[in-house]
């Protein structure tokens, strides 16, 4: 225990002690660097320059980077200009306004500085070495005094306030303007940004006037605005009290003014739709004018204004309207193509343009035309047109505006008889368009002379206007977005021929949404869409076409298609069974196009597009073996190679040229030529011969027969007659079998007894070696090379047998029932 404590003492010792070393080593390195840098109090330092600027707003700004040869970040950097960058509000300045003044100074230049505040920072290797604040002030501009006749004078200017901390002061100095020496010095002080200077003489002084804005930072000064005199920056005050009473020949215009010395007035009248006219008039204390020469039934807007030595402003507007001179009222009457309706009446359209509702000099108007009897209609002050019905006679219609019970003006018209009314078709060539808020209609001169035009037009039902032209064209000022109905018509003998009716916006926007939209004979992979189409007179554009636009709802962006105004459905096709589509119509005009509610739907699982393919389907799998079937039949039938039936064959007589040539041994019978006698053999299969063979070489003997053929005469050959011998004997199993011989039987007749049958002569038949090299058998164009069991018959025999053998086949015959011995 003693020398545990012992140990921790000594340790705790070394411990101290080496705290204690390294704290006098910090000290004396501290010391050191101290002493250096005291040492060296010239030693340069790296920075920018200069630092914190306060710049005028708009001037340019240069900011340098000095890193002394000797300086610490020079030795420790090395630099070199493709390293060194520069910063504005953290913003990267262009490496083109970057200059170097030498290898230790570095400097931008930043052009027209518009910012209230900047801090410039400048980068080595993309790191911040040094950076600084640059502030900009601006100073008032725009400075405008306004002086008055009791010597005082408003000065106001603008000022853009970075701080609000900011004071101005005006000052004023005046003079002389002969001997240019300084009579007065007069100073404003304020908060805001105007300044009233007051007790100014009016003397024939020269004034020079600027402002300074102080703020804690810097005093910015104005530049200097002069005024030749104290006149020149006064002005009046408008008249006041202004009147305008109408008179039948004009306007009575009266006013006030507080001015005691001469001035001027100016009397300035604007009708709507004209340039403004100004009237001049001499000086009175309470002037009156009376304006002649003015339009009947307007409006007039008018101001009065006076001068001395300088203008004062205009007064408020007083708007008044003229009276009418009832003498000169004129009315126009008008009236469209009369339309039978079948049961022996006309209607026909009446508009007139009589007195402007806005002079208010009438009280009514009145139509009279004869029906049974005369007959009245009143009409308001604001209507101007009305449908009659009259019957097939000629009628005189009359319109006319009253007054207290007294026609003021009237105007006529006949309209002829169903018979008398001329039935010609309408203009040619009619082209509309629209521009620059107007509508120009034009058209062709029609062959037939004509004495005019009528143009009718109406934006509502109740606001018509109609013009007379003689020209072949017509303008209508017309208000955007409003559908106006133009009606264009003939003039021939003073009645109406070939009315036609037009639809323009002077200015179209976005039509009208289109609604109803529906889906109809939903099946699984294809969809009708209808819609409820746009009215051309529906609000604010025609329509040029529809796009249906449609997705699934999985599905990020829309399909669509597109069809023409006139349709107004459209089949969806392509689409996905049992899924959830939504849809939605666009109407599109020439300048906009608008959007229909989307509508959804689902496809059907499955529709009878599917059922259909599928039972198509289940009947081609069906009909497939059958079909099968028949091509194997009608390929067995008419394909594929036939061999005759030895039951069916008829006896042959065997040319010596078939006797040569064993190739040709399927000859037909009407291909032989006229035949010989001659001696044929005739050899069995391959396998019978070699079985014959080895029985005769056991038991040394042969079995022969001999077939002597003669030539039949006429009679034979209708009845010929198949000789068998009487016996045969085969070798079989080292024993002889013998069978019965066959009767004769007459070939003609024996297909229609059973059992019995007559010898093939489409067998094979060789000589006893081989004619030709290398034969083969042609059928039906093609030759086939020879069989093996071909190639062992045509091999030459060991033995040559002093007369002909026949070996004849089993198979040839008919088996019959064989006896044994």
């Amino acid at each position: 225990m003693c020398q545990f404590v012992g140990d921790l003492q000594s340790s705790t010792g070394s411990l101290i002690g080496l705290i204690m070393q390294t704290s006098l080593f910090i000290m004396v390195v501290v010391l050191y660097s101290l002493c250096e840098a005291s040492s060296t109090p010239g030693r340069e330092i790296c920075d920018v320059f200069p630092k914190n600027q306060l710049v005028k707003h708009g001037s340019d700004v240069v900011i340098s980077f000095r890193a002394p040869v000797h300086s610490v970040c020079h030795n420790k950097t090395g630099f070199d200009p493709s390293r060194v960058s520069w910063k504005l509000n953290n913003r990267m300045i262009a490496d083109g306004y970057y200059n170097m003044t030498d290898d230790s100074t570095f400097s931008v230049s930043i052009p027209n500085f518009s910012l209230a505040t900047g801090t410039v920072e400048f980068l080595m290797d993309g790191h911040v070495l040094s950076g600084t604040l640059i502030r900009t002030y601006s100073i008032p501009q725009n400075i405008s005094c306004i002086g008055n006749l009791s010597g005082s004078l408003n000065c106001t200017w603008d000022h853009d306030q970075y701080t609000t901390n900011t004071s101005y002061e005006v000052v004023l100095e005046l003079y002389d303007v002969i001997s240019r020496k300084c009579l007065d010095k007069k100073f404003c002080r304020s908060k805001g940004k105007s300044c009233k200077i007051e007790e100014i003489n009016f003397k024939d002084t020269q004034m020079f006037i600027t402002v300074i804005a102080e703020t804690p930072a810097v005093k910015a000064t104005s530049a200097e605005v002069t005024y030749d005199s104290l006149f020149a920056t006064v002005k009046l005050n408008p008249p006041e009290k202004l009147t305008v009473e109408p008179e039948l020949n004009g306007l009575m215009v009266k006013w006030y003014s507080q001015m005691t010395s001469e001035v001027s007035f100016e009397v300035r009248l604007l009708a709507a739709g004209s340039e403004p006219v100004v009237k001049n008039v001499n000086y009175s204390q309470e002037t009156t004018i009376k304006l002649s020469e003015i339009k009947e039934c307007t409006n007039y807007s008018i101001s009065v204004r006076c001068k001395l030595g300088v203008w004062s402003e205009w007064s408020q507007n007083v708007t008044h309207l003229s009276y009418l001179n009832v003498s000169n009222v004129q009315i126009n009457l008008w009236r469209s193509r009369s339309v039978a309706d079948g049961k022996g009446k006309r209607r026909v359209h009446l508009m007139w343009k009589g007195i402007p509702p806005s002079c208010k000099a009438f009280d009514e108007y009145r139509l009279f035309y004869r029906r049974s009897h005369i007959k009245t209609l009143y009409f308001s002050l604001y209507k101007n047109h009305t449908f009659i019905y009259l019957d097939e006679n000629m009628h005189t219609i009359t319109v006319a505006a009253f007054r207290n019970n007294t026609s003021l003006a009237e105007a006529s018209i006949n309209i002829p008889s169903t018979e008398d009314d001329l039935t010609l078709p309408p203009l040619n060539n009619v082209r509309m368009s629209a521009g620059g808020g107007q509508i120009y209609v034009t058209w062709d001169k029609p062959n037939l002379t004509v004495s005019g035009y009528i143009i009718v037009w109406n934006s509502t039902e109740q606001n018509h206007m109609w013009q007379h032209t003689e020209e072949t064209h017509f303008s209508l000022k017309g208000q955007n977005f409003t559908l106006y109905t133009i009606y264009l018509t003939a003039l021939y003998k003073n009645s109406p021929v070939g009315e036609m009716r037009l639809h323009a916006y002077a200015q179209e926007k976005a039509p009208a949404a289109v609604l109803n939209i529906r889906a109809e004979d939903i099946r699984d992979r294809k969809v009708e869409i209808h819609w409820r189409p746009i009215s051309p007179t529906e609000c604010c554009a025609f329509v040029v076409n529809y796009t249906v636009f449609y997705k699934a709802q999985h599905e990020t962006g829309f399909r669509n298609v597109s069809v023409d105004k006139n349709q107004h459905s459209v089949m969806l096709d392509n689409l996905k069974p049992s899924t959830t589509y939504s849809v939605y119509v666009q109407a599109n005009a020439a300048a906009a196009s608008s959007k229909s509610n989307h509508y959804t739907f689902s496809t059907k699982t499955y529709g009878e597009d599917y059922l259909i393919g599928l039972i198509m389907c289940g009947i081609g799998l069906i009909l497939l073996p059958v079909f099968v079937v028949f091509i194997i039949v009608l390929q067995k039938k008419y394909v594929s190679e036939k061999f005759p039936n030895p039951r069916l064959s008829s006896l042959s007589m065997w040319s010596t040229q078939k006797c040569k040539n064993p190739w040709n041994h399927l000859a037909m019978p009407w291909d032989c030529e006229s035949e010989k006698i001659l001696k044929c053999q005739v050899e069995a299969e391959d396998r019978d011969v070699g079985k014959l063979t080895a029985r005769a070489a056991d038991h040394s003997s042969t079995i022969q027969e001999t077939a002597m053929i003669t030539t039949p005469t006429a009679a034979e050959k209708e009845n010929a007659v198949l000789v068998r011998p009487n016996v045969l004997e085969l070798a079989s199993h080292d024993k002889e079998e013998k069978r019965q011989p066959l009767q004769p039987v007459d070939h003609q007749t024996s297909q229609n007894r059973p059992g019995l049958h007559t010898q093939s002569p489409y067998r094979i038949q060789s000589p006893v070696t081989s004619p030709v090299d290398s034969p083969k058998r042609t059928f039906r164009g093609t030759a086939k090379p020879r069989s093996s069991e071909t190639e062992m018959l045509l091999k030459p025999k060991s033995q040559n047998t002093a007369l002909p053998t026949t070996y004849v086949t089993v198979d040839m015959f008919e088996k019959v029932k064989r006896s044994t011995k």
